[in-house]
């Protein structure tokens, strides 16, 4: 059984009044010791495939390694449904994953519809927080026209997303996939499955799930 990683770190101090405050001083004087000491609580994001599922826990395989997550009562499970690209319309609100061309606009390489009580959330335009790196935008915005347009050879539907601050102009090409995302139930989740994670980090590093969303099969 693959074993799971759990970083725990304990100080364990002495009765004496000395001993407290020497504690203290070196947890105050030395920056590597206070990193060591805790975990900042708050928000967190995890990606990656679903290897175990327990009760009201997951085990989620990252990059990092294998993280442990448990599901809250009040998480909110939502699954990705591939759609057309034909079905994309004026007034939905979208997530696009996608890299600035020579002529200014943008080609989409992942394009996901939010449920409609996801609007507005994460709106934006931003580099891909996951691949800082690598050049990639992810842009949550309205979109406000499709047209269909065949450029350099590429077929596909030119979008204008429009978000607060400016708007951009987006070529989805016909062979990346594209997803709707609706309301599911933990049904969907099972191991195996490709997964993307907003948890709550508590003082003592483990995770509870806010939302979790369930990725398309081939779904990037």
């Amino acid at each position: 059984m693959k074993k799971v990683r759990k970083d725990v770190f304990v100080i364990r101090g002495r009765s004496s009044w000395l001993g407290l405050i020497a504690g203290l001083v070196l947890i105050v004087g030395s920056s590597p010791l206070q990193a060591q000491v805790g975990r900042a609580t708050g928000a967190v994001s995890v990606a990656g495939k679903i290897t175990s599922v327990t009760g009201q826990e997951l085990v989620v395989g990252a990059r990092s390694g294998d993280v442990r997550v448990k599901m809250g009562d009040k998480a909110i499970i939502r699954g990705e449904v591939p759609i057309k690209l034909s079905e994309i319309t004026p007034g939905m609100y979208v997530g696009a994953t996608a890299k600035k061309q020579p002529d200014g606009t943008f080609r989409a390489s992942r394009l996901h519809v939010f449920s409609e009580d996801q609007r507005g959330s994460g709106e934006g335009h931003r580099p891909l927080s996951s691949a800082p790196q690598s050049g990639s935008t992810m842009t949550n915005a309205n979109v406000e026209t499709v047209e269909d347009v065949a450029v350099r050879d590429v077929k596909g539907r030119m979008l204008t997303l429009k978000y607060k601050g400016g708007e951009i102009k987006v070529l989805v090409p016909t062979d990346i996939l594209v997803v709707r995302r609706v309301l599911a139930d933990a049904g969907w989740l099972k191991p195996g499955v490709e997964v993307s994670v907003q948890a709550t980090q508590a003082a003592d590093g483990s995770l509870t799930a806010s939302q979790i969303t369930a990725r398309a099969s081939g779904a990037k």
